[in-house]
């Protein structure tokens, strides 16, 4: 990385170059750093310092690109890499674009009328450059990135020399030609080079999505913006309330359909493509609708809405593993809850005994309390009741307290590192560090582990602070069992 920003070339081959920096990048999110919160710190830095300086850099140096159909020259290239895949790299989850299948996208004055009026037409997002709109199809994966530098430059080109056809992943549109009719007439014709993943899906999928994007439009992000009560509870019990009603509602209307419309796609490669791709959009809606809530000054510092953006988080990763292994002869959905299952159970036993081991240090510090207060405050034949001393000190019950709740601890810490597809390490798996002084480990949950949110297990990094009955609270969470707890 360091010699790509010192070197000093004249020119490069733009294609050559996006190999070299999503190769890098690639590279540097693949190195095992075990799991130290702080080294992945450390890899997030350095990723984001050579993203800054190859923005820099980038002005230094002329690319040599393959014009094609849309005409791209060196400055679109470097407008594009900095403005759009290193913004969004840096950026990640706040990387905000116009997404043409909302139905707000007609009512935004602020886009050009071509635009709004191609989106009647094609599905894309919209990222605005200084000097070009970007309008970008969507990725064939839930889990590519459809912002990927090489992504943009390639021009898929397909038949014989008289008769080629090309198909285009971006478009882009100079701002200082919108009024150029031969120009408007060349975009007009990229737009139907643009590749869209609806061709060949199922009536039955198509009609699951738009329900689905329906009921996120009208019930969940209405639930987020209405306001709280202010019946004088505390704040932290109103939010968890809201972010219970918020899991009932995701639940009810599309978690609970999802296993059966994911059994029907199996059988069709577009099925799986188009539910996954849209799956993974409407996850990337409702952690932007948390974060949004989580704005409030009142939800700031909100436990229950911090976890529910990880609960989210943790369910998009584990909603695009389960679309990556589909592609595999020998894996079988039903095979999540049973292997989940025996994970979860594993823990529940360790927290059984080390619970059981606790409630008789209690009992043993219960008489050690009483027999000192005997010797000290007691007549004396209660001193003569008392009897022996017991071998053992408070020190010692406390030693063997942090003791017992340290091995539940690195229990759960050794079965998410040898069950690594069974439990998601929010913090390495997903990249993403919520509140540096937990970690999370996050387990499918629900019928094909998919109609529920994830079951989440928040670890304090300082051990002292490890509370067994929040974990047991964590384990034992139903959003629809709490809710009746709460109302009775």
């Amino acid at each position: 990385m360091l010699k790509l920003v010192e070197s000093t070339p004249k020119n490069l081959d733009a294609n050559a170059l996006a190999d070299r920096i999503e190769a890098m990048i690639d590279y540097l999110d693949r190195i095992d750093i075990g799991d130290s919160i702080h080294e992945n710190k450390n890899r997030n830095n350095v990723k984001k310092a050579f993203l800054y300086d190859l923005a820099n850099w980038i002005e230094k140096v002329e690319l040599n690109t393959k014009s094609g159909l849309r005409q791209i020259d060196d400055n679109i290239a470097k407008e594009y890499l900095k403005q759009v895949y290193i913004k969004e790299k840096i950026q990640n989850r706040d990387f905000r674009v116009w997404d043409s299948t909302d139905l707000s996208f007609q009512q935004q004055d602020y886009l050009p009328i071509f635009i709004r009026k191609a989106a009647r037409l094609k599905k894309f997002v919209v990222v605005e450059g200084e000097q070009s709109w970007f309008l970008i199809g969507r990725a064939d994966k839930p889990n590519q990135n459809p912002y990927s530098f090489r992504r943009f430059l390639h021009e898929d080109i397909s038949g014989e020399a008289d008769s080629k056809f090309v198909y285009l992943s971006h478009i882009v549109i100079r701002k200082n030609q919108l009024s150029n009719e031969d120009y408007l007439e060349h975009i007009s014709y990229c737009l139907t080079r643009l590749y869209t993943l609806d061709i060949g899906v199922s009536e039955t999928v198509i009609n699951f999505v738009d329900e689905m994007e329906r009921f996120h439009r009208d019930y969940l992000i209405t639930l987020l913006q209405k306001p709280l009560a202010k019946d004088g509870y505390d704040s932290e019990q109103n939010i968890e309330t809201r972010m219970i009603e918020y899991e009932q509602q995701f639940s009810i209307l599309i978690l609970n359909k999802l296993p059966n419309i994911i059994q029907f796609a199996i059988h069709d490669k577009n099925d799986q493509d188009y539910l996954f791709y849209y799956l993974d959009k409407l996850l990337k809606r409702m952690l932007e609708n948390i974060q949004d809530f989580r704005l409030q000054p009142f939800s700031i510092y909100s436990n229950s809405s911090e976890i529910m953006t990880v609960r989210l988080i943790i369910f998009r990763h584990l909603i695009n593993k389960i679309y990556n292994s589909l592609s595999s002869d020998s894996y079988k959905l039903n095979t999540l809850n049973g292997t989940n299952q025996l994970v979860m159970d594993e823990i529940k036993e360790q927290l059984k005994i080390t619970e059981s081991n606790l409630e008789e240090l209690n009992n043993l510090k219960a008489h050690l309390t009483h027999f000192n207060k005997a010797k000290t405050e007691g007549n004396f034949w209660q001193k003569i009741k008392a009897g022996k001393a017991p071998k053992y000190s408070l020190e010692d019950i406390k030693g063997s307290e942090n003791e017992a709740k340290k091995k539940l601890f690195m229990s759960i810490v050794r079965s998410a590192k040898t069950n690594p597809e069974d439990i998601i390490y929010l913090e390495f798996d997903c990249n993403e560090i919520i509140n540096e002084n937990y970690r999370h480990y996050g387990l499918a949950n629900g019928k094909l582990g998919v109609s529920r949110l994830p079951i989440i297990l928040r670890l304090p990094e300082d051990r002292s602070m490890f509370d067994l009955s929040l974990l047991r609270k964590s384990i034992e969470h139903d959003a629809f069992l709490n809710s009746i707890a709460k109302s009775t």
